[in-house]
């Protein structure tokens, strides 16, 4: 017996995709323009709309000519779906703020490829909201004029 991988059970569960597509038709009222604002063809907006239609057991736009209009259940959706979006993209944004603190390394090269690299993995996984760049070179680092935080030399 063939089983499902966790991961498509979780996308059948909880459409993704198929709520920004929503979302972005219920905004504009129209499969054509949610199409053009989210990179999709008026027919793969509609196939994405229909899977959410099944996923939730009712319809959510009436669709007449030239217009679509939303249903009850749409129209009670929408506001949560707007507001959980905002909340995601103020998550990623609040993550590539802090994705702003990394930690530049400059080491030799014999150094870094030795030792160093295998043990950046640790200090990621430790503090994984620092994220680190590592330089190498020969050159001694002038702190005034480069933007290193550590450099390793030997000698």
């Amino acid at each position: 017996m063939h089983q499902e991988s966790l991961s498509m059970k979780l996308s059948r569960q909880f459409p993704l995709n198929a709520l920004r597509v929503f979302e972005a038709a219920a905004r504009h009222r129209s499969f054509t323009k949610a199409g053009e604002e989210l990179g999709m063809t008026q027919t793969a907006v509609s196939y994405q709309v229909k899977l959410l239609e099944e996923n939730i057991g009712e319809p959510l736009f009436l669709r007449k000519p030239r217009q679509i209009v939303l249903t009850e259940t749409a129209e009670r959706m929408l506001p949560k779906v707007t507001d959980a979006f905002a909340v995601l993209r103020e998550a990623v944004a609040n993550a590539r703020q802090s994705a702003d603190e990394v930690l530049e390394i400059h080491s030799v090269p014999t150094f870094a490829s030795h030792w160093l690299a295998r043990h950046l993995g640790t200090f990621q996984l430790q503090y994984p909201q620092i994220a680190v760049r590592l330089l190498r070179g020969t050159n001694m680092t002038d702190f005034n004029r480069e933007p290193a935080d550590v450099a390793i030399r030997v000698g």
